[in-house]
C-alpha cells in the first residue's frame, strides 16, 4: 500500500496535460448526465442543438450592402405671385320677388254680372283695365237720388239768399242806422242752406264714385297670382277679388354672413348711398342653357336675422321679363344665383385655393428645396384666396397637392417651369409623366410593374439554394451523420465554411416616395430593401 501512495504522490508533483484535462471535464460531464433523468438529457439534448444551429445561423449570416438612400426629388407645379387688384365677388342665391304685390279688393257691395277674359289666374292686364262688373242698378239710383237732393238744396240756398237780401233792405227802410244784426239779416238761416247744398253735393260725389267702383280695374300693369272670386258671385267691401302682383319690377333677397357684407363693403353706407354701385349678376339654368340678368343692390336690412345670423341686400333686377336674345322672363317665386360684386382689394397676392394646406400656410420653392410658408388670407372665394401676409413678389408657390410631411425636399419643376436641362429631360422623357421620380437607377427598368430583375431572382434562388444545403450539412455533422449518411463515430465534424455569397445577391435599396395624388389622397414615403 506505501508503495501505491507513493507513486500516486509522484504522480500529483507531474502537471496535467491539456487532453487528459479535457478528458476528466469529459468524464465529468458524462458522470453528470448520468446523474439526470433519461427524459431531461433529452430536452436538454434539443434545446443544446438548437442554440447550437441559431449560433451557427446567425454567424453564418450574410452581411447586405449598405448604401446612401438616394434623396427624394418631387415633381410640382409652381405660379409665380405678383401683387394686383382683385375685385371681391360673393356667390349667393336668391328667390326672385315681385317689387309691387298685393289683394285685389272689392270696394262695393254686389253682385258680380260681368267678368274679362284675362280675369283669371295667370292672366296678364294692363293699368286701368276692366277686370270685373259689379250690378250698378243700386248705385244709379243712389245717383238719381242724390242729383234731386242737390237740385233741392240748390233751391233752398237761393231761396235763402233772396229772403237775406230782403231782410237788409226792409232794415234800411225803418231808418236803421248801422249793419243789421245777423238774425234780421237771416245769415244762420243762409248758412244752413249753404251746408245742405253742399252735403247733397258730396252725396252725389259718392253716389258717382261708388257707381265707378262698381268697375274693378287694374291698379297697375301686371298678372294674376290667384282668381278667388267668379261671376255671379257676391261681394261686399273688403273682399278679395284677386291676389296679383305688378311687372313693372321685380326684386331678391340675397342673404350675406357677416363677413361677406363687410368685405363687400356694405357695412359703410345707407340706403340713400348705394346708388347702383354694386352690381349683381343673376343666372339661372334652364335645360342645357344659362341665361343672365344684370341687377343691382337698392337696399340692406336694417338687422341680422337671429335663426342664421346673416343679413339680407336687396337687388333690383333690370328688365326682368325682357326676351331679348330668346332669354326666357323670370318667374315670380324663381331660384336663381347671384354674384355680387364689391370694393376691390389693391395691391393683392393671389394664389389658387389648391395651393393653400389647411387655411393657414403655402408650400413656397426656395433655391430648390420645399419651404413652409404660413400666410395670412384676408378673403378666399370659390377659386382663388387673396393673401394679406406671408407672400412677397416673386415667390414660387407650389400648387400641386402634397403631403405636410414633405417640407424640405428637393423640388423639379414640371413643364415650363421645369430647370433641368434639356439633355436630361431627353435621356428619359417619361420623367415627365412619371409619379415617382426618385426610383433607384437599379430598379429603373422594371419599376413600373413593381417587379424584382431577372438577374436579381436568379441570385436569390442560388443563395437560397446555397443556404439550405449548409443547414443541411450542419444537422448532419450535429447529430454524427456525414452528409452521405454514414457515421463518424459519434464525433461531430467541424462545418465546412460557408461559400461567400455573390455580389449580386444582395439586391440594392429602393428609395420610393409616394405623393399624395392630386385628389388628395394620403402620402407616405419610405426605403424598401430586400436582403438575404
Amino acid at each position: 500500500m506505501s508503495s501505491e501512495l507513493n507513486l500516486n504522490l509522484d504522480n500529483s508533483d507531474e502537471k496535467p496535460s491539456s487532453k487528459s484535462l479535457f478528458r476528466k471535464i469529459l468524464s465529468g460531464l458524462g458522470a453528470a448526465l448520468l446523474l439526470i433523468p433519461r427524459k431531461a438529457r433529452i430536452v436538454i439534448t434539443i434545446v443544446g442543438v438548437t442554440f447550437a444551429i441559431m449560433a451557427l445561423l446567425t454567424a453564418l449570416q450574410p452581411q447586405a450592402e449598405k448604401r446612401a438612400i438616394p434623396e427624394t426629388v418631387v415633381k410640382v407645379d409652381v405660379i409665380e405671385v405678383a401683387p394686383s387688384d382683385y375685385p371681391i365677388i360673393v356667390a349667393t342665391n336668391g328667390t326672385i320677388q315681385a317689387d309691387t304685390r298685393g289683394n285685389l279688393v272689392s270696394q262695393i257691395r254686389g253682385e258680380i254680372v260681368r267678368v274679362s277674359d284675362k280675369f283669371r289666374t295667370g292672366g296678364s292686364f294692363k293699368k286701368g283695365e276692366v277686370l270685373a262688373e259689379v250690378d250698378q242698378r243700386d248705385y244709379l239710383a243712389a245717383r238719381s237720388q242724390a242729383l234731386a237732393a242737390v237740385s233741392q238744396a240748390k233751391a233752398n240756398y237761393r231761396q235763402e239768399v233772396a229772403n237775406a237780401k230782403q231782410a237788409t233792405r226792409d232794415w234800411e227802410r225803418l231808418g236803421n242806422t248801422g249793419s243789421a244784426p245777423d238774425l234780421v239779416a237771416r245769415k244762420p238761416q243762409l248758412a244752413a242752406a249753404k251746408a245742405q247744398l253742399e252735403s247733397a253735393e258730396a252725396n252725389l260725389e259718392t253716389a258717382k264714385l261708388n257707381l265707378e267702383r262698381t268697375y274693378i280695374t287694374a291698379p297697375y300693369t301686371g298678372r294674376i297670382i290667384q282668381r278667388q272670386a267668379v261671376l255671379g258671385q257676391y261681394v261686399s267691401i273688403g273682399s278679395v277679388l284677386a291676389e296679383v302682383f305688378a311687372t313693372e319690377g321685380v326684386e331678391l333677397r340675397l342673404p350675406l354672413s357677416q363677413d361677406e357684407f363687410s368685405q363687400l363693403g356694405l357695412d359703410s353706407l345707407s340706403n340713400d348711398q348705394f346708388n347702383n354701385q354694386f352690381a349683381v349678376t343673376l343666372s339661372t339654368q334652364v335645360g342645357s342653357q344659362r341665361y343672365f340678368w344684370d341687377a343691382n343692390v337698392t337696399r340692406t336690412d336694417s338687422t341680422f336675422d337671429l335663426n342664421t345670423r346673416q343679413i339680407d341686400v336687396i337687388a333690383t333686377v333690370k328688365d326682368p321679363f325682357s326676351s331679348a336674345g330668346n332669354k326666357p322672363p323670370l318667374k315670380i317665386g324663381q331660384f336663381v344665383n347671384a354674384n355680387i360684386q364689391g370694393r376691390t382689394v389693391e395691391s393683392a397676392m393671389v394664389v389658387p385655393n389648391k395651393a393653400l394646406r389647411e387655411g393657414n400656410y403655402v408650400f413656397v420653392s426656395q433655391d430648390q428645396r420645399l419651404e413652409r410658408r404660413p400666410v395670412t388670407v384676408i378673403w378666399q372665394d370659390d377659386q382663388n384666396a387673396l393673401i394679406e401676409s406671408g407672400l412677397n413678389a416673386g415667390d414660387l408657390v407650389v400648387t400641386t397637392s402634397l403631403n405636410s410631411t414633405l417640407a424640405g425636399a428637393k423640388v423639379k419643376f414640371s413643364d415650363s417651369l421645369s430647370t433641368e436641362p434639356a439633355e436630361a429631360l431627353a435621356e428619359n422623357p417619361n420623367a415627365e409623366d412619371s409619379p415617382e421620380p426618385n426610383i433607384a437607377p437599379e430598379l429603373n427598368a422594371s419599376s413600373d410593374t413593381g417587379e424584382i430583375p431577372a438577374q436579381a431572382q436568379n441570385d436569390l434562388k442560388q443563395t437560397e439554394q446555397a443556404l439550405e444545403q449548409q443547414l443541411e450539412d450542419v444537422i448532419n455533422e450535429t447529430s454524427g451523420t456525414s452528409p452521405n449518411g454514414a457515421s463518424e463515430g459519434g464525433q461531430v465534424a467541424e462545418p465546412p465554411l460557408t461559400e461567400p455569397l455573390p455580389e449580386e445577391a444582395a439586391v440594392e435599396p429602393v428609395n420610393e416616395t409616394v405623393l399624395q395624388n392630386e385628389s388628395g389622397g394620403t402620402t407616405d414615403s419610405g426605403n424598401a430593401a430586400i436582403q438575404n
